[in-house]
């Protein structure tokens, strides 16, 4: 019985696998998990549909499988149909992948890889070559051209092969080919440059790390891109450029919010949460959405529709040694300022530990980025799409601020919302952005409905 990806959840046709929980010859039970699956940025166990013997491994650490693909062959598996079993029994086990934009790894992606690109220009058989003359070119000359010979088009290198080749500044003459009829891959390329490396007394990297290249400028280190990376790609070149960005900036005087955050910090201790400004942007964030709701919209260009939602649900940007990761606290504008608190601590660590759980990061009508804590100053953010607007946060600073007569130092923090242009004009937009402002400068005047 082949193990299938079963259905996950709407809007996901796949994942990537982090590590396969297995062996060949390895007895598993039902409900043990097979691989472990990276999708939107989450980790998820793949359970086994009934008890038997790993017959033999589908996939490998690394590869991006789809809903359907098989993943193991079991062999005298008990039980309940071909696919895993999910969190959401009540969804059919296979279901086909919600349609949306593909995204196409590039050729050098795939050359770090190790694997070639769809060849563009025909390859020459070893059949073709020994119809064609071969004179012998002068020895002298035979390696004056990289990654070329006297006749460019006789080398069996597609062109990912031939530009790597290049950048490592290897004789692709000099590379004996793997694959049928001479052909040389991208593998090859490599093989070979580790053999020259190691002959000049250069160390060469960990197999499988990609190694270490000794090029015409310097030495080089070549590593896969990891799946997460991958992932933080597609999406932000898919938001960039296909949403029409407006980036308004804005100051906030937060002198008086810091004087009642410092006054209540130690009660919010005291019950076991830590008061931070983001949990106050927050608050201030979903009082502007309600004023202004287009930013707390989607579009569906589609059915030619504007999705106006009624929830607010707040995405918080976290930095993680994997990349940035942004988990959702759901519901903000049905929790106090406490709840919120434990809510984004206990998210944010679990975030950094890659233990949050895939509801956790989906469902985000708007975002917030905060970088004042890295001491960073203002920024440009990308909408993270469907959304259609994300609030970045540069480093509060202390600055002469003219009042009552004269200039007093006042604690001003930088505000920068991005949105959608598409469906946020620039008068709503910069209202918005001047009411977080206008929030966070008078807090408690926020609660009072003023």
């Amino acid at each position: 019985m082949k193990v299938e990806l079963p259905f996950l959840a709407e809007g996901i046709e796949g994942g990537d696998v982090v590590m396969v929980l297995v062996h060949e010859g390895d007895q598993v039970s039902e409900g043990q998990a097979l691989i472990e699956l990276e999708t939107d940025k989450a980790t998820i166990p793949v359970p086994a549909p009934g008890a038997g013997t790993v017959v033999r491994l589908l996939v490998r650490e690394g590869d991006h499988v789809k809903v359907g693909q098989a993943l193991v062959e079991l062999d005298g598996a008990e039980g309940a149909g071909r696919s895993a079993t999910t969190p959401t029994p009540h969804k059919p086990a296979v279901a086909p992948a919600p349609q949306r934009p593909a995204v196409v790894e590039s050729a050098h992606a795939e050359a770090v890889e190790g694997r070639d690109a769809p060849p563009t220009e025909p390859s020459t058989t070893a059949s073709q070559e020994a119809e064609k003359p071969s004179p012998s070119p002068p020895k002298d000359k035979m390696a004056a051209t990289p990654s070329s010979s006297s006749d460019g088009a006789a080398i069996p290198a597609p062109p990912s092969v031939r530009r790597l080749a290049r950048e490592l500044s290897v004789d692709l003459t000099q590379v004996k080919g793997s694959e049928a009829g001479g052909r040389i891959t991208a593998d090859d390329v490599k093989a070979f440059v580790r053999e020259r490396t190691r002959r000049s007394g250069v160390a060469a990297g960990p197999s499988g790390s990609g190694g270490v290249f000794t090029t015409t400028y310097g030495t080089e280190r070549r590593e896969p891109l990891p799946s997460l990376r991958r992932k933080i790609a597609a999406n932000m070149t898919q938001s960039w450029t296909t949403i029409p960005h407006v980036h308004q900036f804005q100051d906030a005087d937060i002198t008086d919010l810091m004087e009642l955050h410092k006054r209540y910090v130690l009660d919010f201790k005291k019950k076991g949460a830590t008061l931070t400004l983001t949990s106050l942007i927050i608050k201030a964030v979903v009082h502007a959405l309600k004023r202004y709701p287009q930013l707390n919209a989607a579009l569906d260009l589609t059915g030619g529709e504007v999705i106006y939602k009624d929830y607010y649900n707040i995405g918080v940007a976290v930095d993680t040694p994997a990349g940035l990761i942004v988990p959702v606290v759901h519901d903000v504008d049905h929790k106090d300022l406490f709840q919120i608190s434990v809510e984004l601590a206990d998210l944010a660590e679990r975030t950094r530990q890659r233990e949050v759980k895939l509801e956790e990061l989906r469902g985000a009508t708007f975002t917030v980025s905060n970088m004042g804590g890295l001491g960073s100053g203002p920024f440009t953010p990308i909408i993270n799409a469907p959304q259609v607007g994300i609030l970045g946060v540069g480093k509060a600073r202390m600055m002469p601020v003219y009042r009552d007569g004269q200039f007093v130092p006042r604690r001003v923090l930088q505000l920068c919302v991005a949105y959608d242009h598409r469906l946020v004009d620039g008068a709503v937009g910069a209202r918005f952005t001047n009411e977080i402002a206008k929030a966070l400068e008078d807090f408690q005047a926020m609660f009072l409905g003023l």
